[in-house]
């Protein structure tokens, strides 16, 4: 099964960035919660349980209920 796996024909390597957009592991969001991150001065929809890909924290959209903050842990600097 691995060496299927390995040789797979039209496989593609994820960049960092994408790599980074994959939430395995992560909890769910609350369907209450709605953040954003700016990405080149443009205004995106984030997962509000992630970073943002510059490495701050997710804004929480007005309106939003429930805990939708970021809840980790941050690195020692982003406090």
């Amino acid at each position: 099964m691995l060496k299927n796996i390995i040789n797979l024909e039209g496989a593609q390597k994820l960049s960092v960035n994408e790599q980074k957009s994959i939430f395995g592991g992560l909890p769910v969001q609350p369907a209450t919660c709605r953040c954003f991150c700016y990405t080149s001065n443009h205004k995106v929809n984030a997962y509000c349980y992630t970073l943002c890909p510059d490495g701050s924290i997710p804004g929480i959209e007005e309106g939003s209920t429930g805990n939708c903050g970021y809840p980790f842990p941050l690195k020692p600097g982003l406090e």
